[in-house]
């Protein structure tokens, strides 16, 4: 999507009119069509009976606007935090946009490890800012000490996504608390969207650093990533700042109930996620050590795989109604796929299998 200086009927900001887009590809993703390998999505929807009372709760107040009742205080007991700590947001990429927006100045840097989580450069592209940090090894091992050498004046956010996606390196709590206590001055933000498959938090920091903040998304491993929620973690003297620029009906109502549900009922998630990290995993690691195919083990609902013609791979695959998603550069010559059932991940090896005798 382009516009030409001849089309520009409205001055827009130089931020906004010299950054790109950030535009995932999204259409023609039909899932009766395609099995989709390619968003780390998980890989069923939430039990019926959930799917059942949404529909009973959008005949009754689909035409009021929301209240969240008790939920707060549901996540509360989930974290493990008060709810004064916490603040709801439209997915985990609104909690990116409070954050930055709450934080940055134009010309303010963000330090993370490259690559990263896109929507961290899209959201302070708007502002005028850079992100910008040292590029993971060969091996994707975490580039703990390239990223404190990097902090310099202009730093102003620290971003740490962990475990990261695109690669699926692991963060330890000593490097998080590393660079907590190295820059005192300087927000650390650690995403988790993938905490419910790593299981590695940092939520214990925060009594402890007030400079740490945390977000999470129920769009992973709790199934909900059409109903659009996340949350942030943090002191509440930075929550209540967040609560001005997040708009007071930004979190639909639907979103909140699924959640609630979901967390009061964990059992069907959690069994799916015991399922992908005990048994797809596994037998698709083992199918690939079979097959010499080389490949970046972690513990999330994704991998990355390292085929030797990665553009005909990804072509073969679509061609069989699989899809995985390429990688951009410095990695381009990976593609992610996420975990499913293992009666897919079945589906998956026969198809390489063919790929890889063509």
């Amino acid at each position: 999507m382009s516009v030409t200086n001849s089309q520009q009927s409205i001055k827009v900001r130089e931020a906004i009119a010299s950054m790109g887009f950030y535009d995932p590809p999204l259409e023609n993703r039909n899932p009766e069509e395609y099995m989709l390998m390619d968003f780390n999505e998980p890989p069923l929807p939430p039990p019926p009976e959930v799917i059942e009372k949404i529909s009973v709760l959008l005949k009754n107040r689909i035409h009021a606007y929301p209240i969240y009742g008790d939920f707060l205080d549901k996540l509360s007991e989930y974290v493990g935090v008060p709810t004064e700590n916490l603040l709801l947001t439209n997915g985990s990429d609104q909690g990116i946009d409070v954050i930055l927006r709450c934080l940055l100045e134009n010309g303010d840097e963000v330090k993370m490890a490259q690559p990263g989580f896109p929507m961290f450069r899209q959201v302070a592209g708007t502002l005028g800012c850079s992100v910008v940090g040292p590029q993971f090894p060969p091996d994707f091992n975490f580039p703990h000490q390239g990223l404190k050498a990097s902090v310099n004046e202009k730093t102003r956010l620290i971003v740490v996504i962990n475990p990261n996606n695109p690669t699926g390196s692991p963060v330890s709590l000593v490097q998080i608390e590393d660079l907590l206590k190295s820059f005192p001055d300087i927000p650390v933000l650690v995403d988790e969207a993938y905490y419910e498959f790593s299981g590695d938090t940092c939520v214990s920091l925060l009594s402890s650093y007030s400079n740490l903040i945390i977000i999470r998304t129920f769009s992973k491993a709790l199934g909900m990533p059409s109903l659009r929620l996340g949350y942030v973690i943090a002191r509440p003297d930075f929550i209540i700042h967040l609560q001005k620029i997040r708009g007071p009906y930004d979190v639909n109502v639907v979103a909140v109930f699924a959640a609630r549900e979901q967390l009061m009922n964990p059992e069907h998630w959690q069994g799916i996620v015991k399922h992908l990290l005990e048994e797809s995993k596994p037998a698709l690691e083992k199918y690939f050590d079979e097959n010499k195919v080389k490949y970046y083990s972690n513990q999330t609902n994704f991998m990355l795989v390292e085929p030797q013609d990665t553009v005909a791979a990804v072509k073969f695959l679509k061609e069989n109604k699989i899809l995985v998603r390429p990688m951009s550069p410095p990695i381009s010559h990976t593609f992610r796929m996420s975990l499913r059932m293992l009666p897919d991940m079945h589906r998956f090896m026969e198809v390489y299998s063919r790929f890889l005798k063509s």
